[in-house]
């Protein structure tokens, strides 16, 4: 006598909603804020009102003009490039504004930094922190490119993210810097500056630099970390042993 067994029936798992990231909205709005406080300064053009003493001295301004609008370019386009609806229904129009956040943006924004850079009134410690967010800048875009273009898409996803974060970096030294200022200004006036007030502008513009770039870095690391992953190499043992 056989015996049949009813196999149980089967339970379907619904498919996971995607969380969508309404946050980018709201984020990317405050961003755009700050951005056209800046632009505010420059547009139109003038070196009357600029917020970087100039002293007359037009070749300088007109760099800043130039690194600033490829900043905006870099700026713009970076937060199109997050877009999941765009990058996921218009693959190709991502790719376009990926050339356009490349090539108009972050390469030549990052070149016209160095003499921009080299040019500024506020002192030695400003200038390393403008140099050293050049750098970060310039590492962290070749990594993403070179990504990209090799076609390891999720590496392109993190350098990406760590990229933007130093492209946003020059935007949130302005929160900083009066943050900064009303510290400075306020109850270390008298014991530590005694009223130089030449000395405080160049340690405000300095520490929201530095304080901005580490912020961005640091909030840009945890979320590659604790979002997107970093892959673990694989022992040299054992890669051996695969081959």
């Amino acid at each position: 006598m056989t015996q049949t067994l009813d196999r149980p029936a089967a339970t379907r798992v619904a498919p996971r909603r995607r969380r969508r990231p309404w946050w980018l909205i709201p984020f990317a709005g405050v961003w755009l804020l700050i951005l056209s406080y800046m632009l505010s300064a420059y547009l139109p053009p003038d070196i009357a009102t600029s917020r970087v003493p100039m002293h007359g001295d037009q070749v300088h301004f007109w760099l800043l003009v130039a690194h600033i609008g490829t900043a905006t370019v870099a700026t713009v386009t970076g937060f199109v490039q997050f877009w999941p609806w765009l990058r996921n229904r218009y693959p190709k129009v991502h790719r376009w504004t990926g050339r356009a956040y490349f090539f108009a943006g972050v390469f030549p924004s990052m070149i016209l930094a160095v003499p921009v850079a080299t040019m500024s009134e506020f002192g030695a410690a400003n200038i390393a922190g403008l140099y050293a967010l050049d750098a970060m800048w310039i590492v962290t875009a070749v990594a993403g490119y070179r990504a990209a273009r090799t076609r390891r898409y999720a590496d392109h996803r993190r350098w990406m993210v760590r990229n933007f974060a130093v492209t946003l970096a020059s935007l949130a030294s302005r929160p900083w810097q009066l943050v900064v200022s009303l510290i400075i200004f306020g109850p270390l006036a008298g014991p530590m500056y005694h009223g130089d007030t030449q000395t405080m502008i160049h340690d405000a513009a300095s520490a929201s630099v530095w304080l901005a770039l580490f912020a961005n870095v640091v909030i840009a690391e945890v979320y590659v970390q604790r979002r997107l992953g970093v892959p673990k190499r694989r022992p040299a043992s054992v890669a051996v042993q695969a081959k």
